[in-house]
């Protein structure tokens, strides 16, 4: 079998073993007599891999008991929706630092909601591309803002937060292209969601992290399966 090196900017490699690993409990998981795929999701076998997978998760990025972490679907782009979807409200905005085309489109699902207000952007007339990230001073931000919201690293233009600002409304950080890449302070996020086939998984899967007390803010009036706190391990 030949394999290749694969360092796509959109699936990620993943490790043989794993790989592997995967192939065999495709047919039959741990002596169940069933594939994983054909468990129920509230089954003792499944949750035994969903509660792990939390577990080691939480280990790697270093997260207290104070963060829940969500397993969804749909990729960052639905969570470009779905975040202002839960926080915005009636008379409150969001802030946007837009570094790239990944940031803009977060921004463009946020208007759906509610009132999402550019708090710094490093593309402009006279320089139509995103060059560098901008500096602390020129960050409009806003301490009564639902959140305040940047995407880490932008794969399309080579540039990358190499430490987050700190801020007095919640950030919310799209880390798709860079989580797990090295160790990170997630102390300063209330929220982090990230695409998993760039660099954690296959497609499919988007983690979210989300603070307990920035998710007690999240809006109850939008339909059931829309709302973090529905998906929320309880």
């Amino acid at each position: 079998m030949r394999r290749i090196d694969n360092f796509n900017a959109g699936p990620s490699a993943l490790p043989l073993p794993a790989l592997e690993r995967a192939q065999a409990e495709l047919l039959e998981f741990e002596g169940t007599g069933m594939s994983i795929i054909e468990h129920s999701h509230r089954g003792k076998a499944y949750e035994r891999v969903h509660f792990e997978a939390i577990a080691l998760l939480k280990e790697l990025l270093g997260l207290g008991d104070d963060m829940h972490v969500l397993f969804m679907q749909g990729g960052a782009s639905q969570q470009f929706a779905t975040l202002p979807m839960n926080f915005l409200r009636p008379g409150t905005h969001a802030d946007y630092v837009i570094t790239g085309g990944w940031a803009e489109k977060a921004l463009e699902e946020t208007k759906w909601f509610g009132e999402a207000r550019v708090a710094a952007t490093t593309a402009g007339p006279g320089n139509p591309k995103y060059t560098r990230i901008p500096k602390a001073e020129e960050l409009e931000l806003d301490p009564a803002a639902a959140y305040v919201h940047l995407t880490s690293n932008n794969t399309l233009f080579g540039t990358q937060w190499q430490t987050f600002p700190e801020t007095k409304a919640p950030l919310v950080v799209d880390m798709s292209s860079d989580i797990l890449w090295r160790p990170t302070d997630m102390s300063k996020m209330s929220m982090v969601y990230a695409g998993a086939q760039k660099n954690v998984g296959p497609s499919g899967v988007t983690i979210v992290l989300i603070r307990k007390d920035f998710l007690k803010s999240a809006r109850e009036d939008i339909p059931t399966i829309f709302r973090y706190g529905t998906l929320r391990i309880r």
